[in-house]
């Protein structure tokens, strides 16, 4: 009976390979596992702490923001009303949760909201002292500016860590499967070695074989991957993308919001002016002339009231166009207020000025302005008042430019009319 020793050392043979088989696969289970479990704390780690933290910085860095930009309103606002205003916007922000949990934040929001209490009681008594108090208010702001900036940085590189500590685990994670599927990968093919040497390649024990494999002697399954874990790490990492690009989108709008009218898409007064502040102090630096420019749409309340305010909302938005058109990229436009622009032409002399008003006012009587509904409306026209920026401010040469758009208004509109205060020149 030579086969039953045979089938003997067969079965001795499959029962030791698939045992180390078994083994190697426990082994390889934890190996995984354990790799695994690392990745699953990695990514509950991320979802726990690093969104909210990173949530709260960008929180706390736009309060910070806001704050700086009320008090920079605050101290140039020459109306009180709108200085109170501000005073109110920074007193909410400043005891708001996540600057009152932040013991440096909350320091600095104390003493922004107390130098601005004080100097819109003295602004409120006389506005002379209002460059000193913007030259007090100046550092704080800078200050703000910066602790915001660095919050926001902050929020930024938060995720840098944990991102490159779950990349080596999870190329740690992907070596090990492979290496794990190339041994499973030997003892298969060791297996498919022996069972054809062991029971196909001899035709005397067919029957034996046939038994033997009924006896159990198979392939094992083969070892399914599930890798739940690697699909919630990209869960997470998609979600804090999604968290941080909708943040900055939504950052992105509420700038744009803060600095631009929302009718017209012109540049609002407060923006603006800081613009023209920073016109005027490079104008000066540079020894470039500057003009600053007021416009006034001429009846336009036959508008509003002949046709309809959509009517009217339409023709103030073709305005705008048309004023950028006619003005040169580098120049300043804002809608003022109503149907009121304001433009600071940069880098022009009085000359140069005229003559680009001049061009704004003819473009504005040549432009059929098409409405949705009431069909085509003929060109509008436009009083304009300019006045040189020079040493006496912005301030006093924006009023220098509207008395000369009221004087052209009362010389019967639809002209250009050059201020005679030489004090802003």
């Amino acid at each position: 009976m030579p086969a039953a020793p045979r089938d003997f050392r067969s079965i001795w043979a499959f029962s030791l390979l698939a045992g180390v088989f078994v083994l190697f696969l426990l082994v390889a289970a934890w190996w995984v596992d354990a790799q695994q479990q690392q990745v699953l704390a990695a990514a509950v780690r991320a979802q726990q702490h690093m969104v909210p933290e990173i949530v709260r910085l960008q929180r706390l860095g736009r309060n910070l923001l806001q704050i700086g930009h009320e008090g920079d309103r605050l101290v140039a606002a020459e109306a009180q009303a709108e200085r109170q205003n501000a005073l109110v916007l920074v007193t909410l922000v400043s005891q708001h949760p996540s600057i009152q949990q932040d013991p440096e934040a909350a320091r600095r929001a104390e003493r922004a909201a107390a130098l601005l209490a004080e100097a819109a009681l003295d602004l409120a008594r006389s506005t002379q002292g209002r460059a000193a108090w913007r030259a007090r208010w100046e550092p704080l702001s800078r200050e703000l500016s910066q602790s915001a900036d660095a919050l926001l940085t902050r929020a930024a590189q938060l995720p840098a860590q944990d991102l490159e500590s779950l990349a080596q685990v999870a190329l740690r994670a992907r070596y090990q499967w492979l290496a794990t599927m190339a041994v499973v990968g030997l003892f298969i093919m060791l297996f498919l070695w022996l069972l054809h040497r062991r029971v196909l390649q001899p035709l005397s024990g067919v029957h034996q074989g046939l038994l033997r494999l009924q006896a159990g002697q198979a392939l094992p399954p083969m070892p399914m991957a599930a890798a739940s874990e690697v699909v919630m790490l990209g869960q997470a990492l998609n979600t804090l993308a999604a968290t941080m690009t909708e943040n900055e989108l939504v950052r992105h709008q509420l700038e744009f919001q803060a600095h631009h009218d929302s009718l017209t898409g012109l540049a609002n007064r407060r923006h603006f002016m800081a613009q023209a502040y920073e016109v005027l102090h490079r104008s000066r630096r540079e020894h470039r002339p500057a003009v600053v420019g007021m416009a006034d749409l001429d009846f336009f309340k036959r508008v509003n009231d002949g046709h309809s305010h959509a009517a009217g909302d339409e023709v103030l938005r073709q305005c705008a166009r048309v004023l950028r058109e006619s003005l040169r990229s580098d120049d300043l436009i804002c809608r003022f207020g109503g149907e009121e622009f304001a433009f600071v032409l940069v880098d022009c002399d009085v000359s140069s000025a005229l003559a680009l008003a001049e061009r704004l006012r003819q473009n504005l009587a040549r432009h059929v302005f098409s409405l949705p509904k009431e069909g085509r409306l003929p060109g509008m026209t436009v009083s304009i008042g300019l006045a040189p920026m020079g040493v006496a401010g912005l301030e006093k040469s924006l009023a220098v430019a509207d008395k000369a758009l009221y004087r052209a208004k009362e010389e019967g509109r639809n002209r250009v009319v050059l201020g005679e205060d030489a004090a802003a020149a």
